[in-house]
């Protein structure tokens, strides 16, 4: 997909942005993980590729917790029957480092990623505690810039570019802003959406960053 005119020439063609959006056993990484994670690798505006992993992250200290299955939809024994974490965390760190050496394969013109996603500090964080349980670091992959559409949102609020909402959750925006979201918690469909709620605000005239 390629975004307008006005988007592109937002999106410095500078900027690597590897959009993120997860699913979870439960909230705190104490004791929850990721078990999806869907990215989205956009460079000047354009997708250069999806990828969603599935994993399992489930062990003595990482628990399913039923209040995060009711809202994904995936019950303990689905979670079980991915892969395991170890096996997937590594194909996970290298998608990430092929995509900040998307320029280059020997590393000369790569580029650490721009993050970004909805509320997207919460992925963040439950990234870090997977690469970290694995031996590889968030540091290694990703600038400290961090494009958050939640803040957006927020902006545009103030910006009166949106009216009172009930609430900022990604469905009620998207659905005022007339972005399709049919797979709710779906982690792909979710940041496919989100991006289309960041450029529909940009045209409204509030900025990303």
């Amino acid at each position: 997909m390629v975004l307008s005119c006005a988007w592109l020439q937002y999106m410095s063609v500078k900027m690597r942005f590897l959009w993120l959006d997860t699913e979870t056993t439960g909230l705190e990484v104490t004791d929850s993980a990721a078990f999806e994670l869907a990215f989205i690798l956009v460079e000047g505006g354009k997708v250069i590729c999806e990828r969603c992993f599935f994993l399992n992250p489930l062990s003595e200290t990482i628990r399913y917790h039923e209040e995060a299955g009711k809202i994904h939809g995936y019950s303990e024994q689905d979670i079980k029957s991915f892969p395991d974490e170890r096996e997937q965390v590594p194909k996970i760190a290298n998608f990430l480092t092929e995509a900040r050496e998307l320029w280059e394969n020997d590393g000369s013109k790569s580029e650490k990623l721009v993050i970004a996603g909805y509320n997207v500090e919460f992925d963040i964080k439950h990234l870090k505690a997977l690469l970290d349980r694995n031996g590889y670091k968030f540091e290694d992959y990703f600038s400290n810039i961090i494009a958050d559409v939640f803040v957006q949102v927020k902006r545009a609020g103030m910006q009166k570019a949106l009216p009172y909402l009930p609430d900022r959750k990604l469905g009620t925006v998207a659905k005022h802003l007339g972005v399709n979201l049919e797979d709710a918690h779906d982690a792909l469909a979710d940041i496919k959406a989100t991006r289309e709620v960041a450029g529909k605000l940009y045209k409204l005239g509030v900025a990303l960053l």
